[in-house]
């Protein structure tokens, strides 16, 4: 390659730009190209591709054995076990608050009959009676209905209670509201058949009217009110009407004690003592040749206990550092629980139980 000479410059002179190139040099610049103004990307080897592929198909392997290996876990738990003294008595209320112990109550009712002769014919006056089971809608209260409560049929007849109860009050709240329930003995307030009533009659308490309990408190006959009559009747005689009274009232009292038991849930305990079994009055309806049919209703309310609920609150009373964590008897069997000889159920349903 050489440059135009100019004028000036002599013949014989040289620069670097008049350097004659070697043949082999010429060739070489004619044979490369010219460098691109970029860089060229460069693609990755083979080999990388298959050492990623290999490393991710070696963590998914030994993540499924980890899954596989590790999937469960076994603790051991030991409880922390303390010997106590249980305490002479214990206080127990119907839905008690926290840290007093809480009761319930369980009730049935079972009916039998009896065929008698009967001699000749007798003039009676006598009320209907039946079983009807008491309502507590209101509060979590429990709520005690004085003997000779008054209970109204949407006849507007009305019928009495001749002993006390305590209805319970209602647990939970909204949909989940489950009313205290107590069953009893109820009488019609006049004789005769027109105070008969079919089974699941609803009745109202007249003494709430004006009082927002009037509305959330009720009772529903479980069986037919019956036995209202007035007029001549066949004639029982005496022994014959006691000894079918025994009779009844030994079977009545055998299958009302059954169905309370039956019918303790899991985790419970009964109450020793505390079953009361009550009778209502005899109803006689006439029978085929010359005899008479004796009925007799019978109804037994229990109390019954939750274990975990009295451990818990014996723990309290006599466990060091106990806060309330769960805790049962190591044998909930031999706790013995009964009402004391000198309990008197109070008005907000207290009462005092012996351990």
């Amino acid at each position: 390659m050489r440059d135009i000479r100019t004028s000036h410059e002599e013949a014989g002179d040289r620069s670097i730009r008049n350097i004659p190139l070697g043949r082999a040099a010429r060739r070489s610049m004619a044979e490369s190209p010219a460098e691109p103004p970029y860089r060229r990307k460069r693609h990755a080897p083979k080999s990388f591709w298959l050492i990623a592929l290999a490393v991710v198909v070696i963590c998914a392997v030994f993540g499924l054995l980890l899954s596989t290996v590790f999937a469960g876990a076994t603790i051991t738990v030991y409880p922390r076990v303390e010997t106590v003294t249980l305490p002479a008595t214990l206080q127990a209320r119907p839905n008690a608050p926290i840290g007093v112990l809480s009761y319930k109550q369980v009730s049935v009712t079972r009916s039998a009959s009896l065929s008698v002769p009967a001699q000749g014919t007798q003039h009676v006056s006598r009320p209907a009676t039946g079983v009807i089971t008491v309502k507590n809608s209101y509060n979590s209260a429990s709520q005690r209905l004085i003997a000779n409560t008054r209970f109204e049929a949407p006849d507007g007849k009305i019928y009495r209670i001749r002993d006390s109860v305590t209805v319970p009050g209602a647990t939970g709240a909204g949909a989940t509201l489950t009313p205290g329930t107590v069953s009893t003995t109820a009488y019609a307030d006049s004789p005769g058949p027109g105070y008969n009533k079919p089974a699941g009659t609803t009745f109202t308490i007249p003494g709430f009217k004006g009082d927002p309990r009037y509305a959330k408190f009720s009772a529903l006959s479980e069986g037919a009110l019956a036995g209202g009559f007035i007029g001549d009747e066949p004639a029982v005689a005496a022994a014959d009407l006691s000894a079918a009274k025994t009779s009844l009232q030994q079977k009545l009292d055998a299958d009302v004690r059954s169905a309370v038991a039956s019918q303790i849930p899991e985790g419970y305990s009964s109450v020793l003592g505390a079953l009361d079994v009550s009778f209502a009055d005899l109803v006689q309806t006439p029978g085929a040749d010359k005899t008479a049919t004796l009925t007799e209703n019978a109804t037994a309310s229990g109390i019954i206990i939750r274990q975990s609920d009295l451990a818990s609150v014996v723990a309290k009373m006599e466990v060091d550092r106990y806060q309330g964590e769960a805790v049962l008897f190591g044998d909930a069997a031999a706790v013995e629980v009964s009402l004391a000889t000198t309990s008197k159920r109070s008005a907000d349903g207290a009462i005092t139980l012996a351990l």
